[in-house]
């Protein structure tokens, strides 16, 4: 297995990036090689946390904890949507997020519902979800004027470490540490 990885989070990635590539400036091209790995990283990182969540929310589904499944497949979708990454421009990544990841969302709740359990979270599920909703605020505060949409992922992230007693970092997290990937 390959060494865990470091990349810096989104909301300081780009100057530290550029930093490192030793230009001033850079056209486009340049600028996406510089990135691209990252991303890379990121994506993958939304890919645990939509899995994760969705596990969570099957939780709640066998459980009869009903009320925040529609939010959960919203952010899910949301998310998928956001990450997405079609190269033909003339799909809808949103389209593409609900067939992909509101299918297997709801497949796994209507599971959930009829066995009326569904496997435990792992501590490192936990931590992709909270790892994974906090690039996707830092992306999302990157991208501009998506301010509601912030709150609503610090809302549940908020929730989740209380209900999994996961503390949050004592400072802000700059450093995305991943397992099993290389850049």
């Amino acid at each position: 297995m390959s060494e865990p990885i470091q990349v810096p989070m989104p909301g300081v990635a780009l100057p530290i990036l550029m930093k490192q590539g030793g230009k001033k400036a850079y056209n486009l091209s340049e600028l996406e090689e510089l990135t691209g790995p990252v991303y890379r990283v990121y994506t993958e990182q939304i890919r645990r946390c939509i899995s994760s969540l969705t596990a969570y929310a099957a939780q709640c589904a066998a459980a009869h904890h009903e009320e925040q499944l529609p939010k959960l497949r919203e952010h899910i979708v949301m998310m998928g949507g956001f990450w997405g990454t079609e190269e033909d421009v003339s799909v809808d990544p949103y389209e593409v997020s609900e067939r992909k990841y509101g299918r297997s969302f709801d497949a796994a709740i209507a599971e959930a519902r009829q066995n009326g359990s569904a496997p435990p979270l792992t501590e490192q599920a936990m931590r992709d979800v909270l790892t994974g909703l906090e690039v996707h605020m830092q992306e999302m505060d990157n991208s501009g004027d998506l301010d509601n949409l912030i709150d609503e992922c610090d809302q549940l992230s908020r929730q989740l470490r209380v209900e999994w007693k996961i503390t949050p970092p004592e400072s802000q997290q700059t450093v995305l540490t991943m397992e099993g990937m290389s850049l």
